[in-house]
Order: structure tokens, then C-alpha cells, then sequence
């Protein structure tokens, strides 16, 4: 199963996240960290995509 790859935006959240004093550009090179930083930013999309901007600004309450 082929997994998505997060976009340049889900990876800079993800690194803010984890609070690390290496570069993202940095991070990526290294294999271990790869793999923590793209699991976070996956982790990131999936709640991104959970939310309804339209449904909050029409302030629509479930």
C-alpha cells in the first residue's frame, strides 16, 4: 500500500511540532528522522482535512 506523501506546508508544521533545533532541510537527509517527521506531517493532514472551514464560518453547530 502506497502512502501519501505530505505536502512542504504539513511538513513545516509537523517540524515546529517537534520542537527540534535541526533544520527541516536537515532532517530530511537523515533517514530516521524522516521517517518521525513525515509520520507527524501525515498525522497533520489528516486532521486538516477533517475541517469544515465553510461549516465554521457559516457557524453551523452539529
Amino acid at each position: 500500500m502506497h502512502r501519501i506523501s505530505p505536502d512542504r506546508a504539513a511538513l513545516e508544521v509537523a517540524h515546529r511540532a517537534l520542537r527540534t533545533d535541526a533544520a527541516l532541510d536537515e532532517m530530511l537527509t537523515h533517514p530516521a528522522l524522516k521517517i518521525i517527521l513525515e509520520a507527524v506531517a501525515r498525522r497533520h493532514m489528516q486532521r486538516r482535512a477533517r475541517i469544515d472551514v465553510k461549516k465554521l464560518q457559516a457557524n453551523d453547530q452539529d
